[in-house]
């Protein structure tokens, strides 16, 4: 089986969750005997299946040549809207019935959704929002969870310490800098309790990264981004004590899974299916509120905790090896019912 991978073309830019998802999935699924390559301006041929990662309108050329010859379509959805604008988008949409079951709007993102034989969201929140929003039948969905690395698990805390000299407790925050990510308020939140806080990422909105510096005391640290694959991440996971991500929007965050993997006390956003990945071993503050922000990092910093039991839980359920095996059958299904 050959398999088609889509990504957003500028994602080399603004590396994030959506392009590990793709990256890792396709290691996984290589790692299962499944030949996948990434989609670029270069290719001439696509393989038995092609695979859109997320809703872009460049995506559209692709899903129009794979349907005019018969060629499977999966998406990602990588899709999710905060409580207020999923009322609002509602409401709105239902009014104008222009997305809902037409597939005449070609200016539209989603319209990627629509020329889908399958679409993969990351929990059922997510598919009952596509459901809501789009009309689409959940019979065309199959929950496919976001996944997380075991190497996660195996972090040397004293790489990262070392090479910062951080010897106190902290709180970390990994991710791009930029408003849904929320770091404004974490900084805002952990003012005046003396608690050390680690913020480690790439400046995606520069305005509001200088914003966020110039509400920062002596006892944060930023640090710039590094490569997914580098230890000092699996590092830093296993040093923090409490990894905070009260992010206005995740779909969960990808950081979030793998810092719970290291044993870290998670508080995290309630908005975007988190609370099927983490149920009772994450604390969801109101992402709005700095206050409401404050009150769960503490919780977390004084609470018991068994990291063991946390591992667990969320490797038994959300291994790449898992989300290849569960991508697997949905591209074999739709393959059987192509064969004449």
């Amino acid at each position: 089986m050959r398999v088609t991978f889509l990504t957003r073309y500028d994602g080399g830019l603004w590396f994030g969750g959506g392009e590990v998802q793709a990256e890792q999935t396709a290691r996984a699924l290589r790692n299962q005997g499944i030949e996948v390559e990434f989609f670029t301006p270069h290719t001439q041929e696509v393989g038995d299946l092609i695979h859109l990662f997320g809703a872009y309108e460049h995506f559209l050329p692709v899903v129009n040549y794979s349907r005019a010859r018969s060629i499977p379509v999966v998406t990602s959805t990588i899709f999710y809207l905060k409580p207020a604008r999923f009322r609002d988008r509602l409401k709105l949409w239902l009014k104008r019935r222009e997305y809902r079951g037409s597939r005449k709007n070609r200016k539209s993102r989603f319209q990627t959704f629509f020329g889908a034989d399958r679409l993969l969201p990351n929990s059922q929140t997510e598919a009952d929002q596509v459901h809501a929003l789009f009309g689409i039948d959940p019979a065309g969905m199959r929950v496919v969870p976001n996944g997380v690395d075991e190497r996660f698990a195996h972090g040397d805390q004293e790489m990262f310490r070392q090479a910062f000299n951080l010897r106190e407790e902290f709180v970390l925050n990994v991710g791009r800098i930029e408003s849904r990510k929320n770091q404004k308020r974490l900084i805002q939140a952990l003012k005046g309790t003396g608690m050390r806080l680690v913020i480690m990422g790439m400046p995606a909105d520069p305005g509001y990264a200088e914003q966020c510096r110039a509400l920062s005391e002596d006892q944060i640290l930023f640090l710039p981004p590094v490569s997914h694959e580098d230890p000092l991440l699996a590092s830093a996971y296993a040093a923090c004590k409490v990894f905070a991500l009260p992010s206005t929007l995740e779909t969960p965050g990808l950081a979030a899974l793998e810092a719970g993997v290291a044993g870290a006390r998670l508080v995290t956003t309630p908005w975007g299916g988190g609370k099927e990945y983490f149920g009772a071993f994450a604390r969801y503050p109101e992402p709005h509120s700095v206050e409401s922000i404050r009150e769960a990092i503490l919780a977390a910093w004084d609470s018991e905790h068994d990291p063991e039991a946390q591992r667990e839980h969320l490797l038994s359920r959300f291994s790449w090896q898992t989300v290849a095996r569960k991508t697997a059958e949905v591209y074999g299904e739709l393959l059987t019912q192509k064969e004449p």
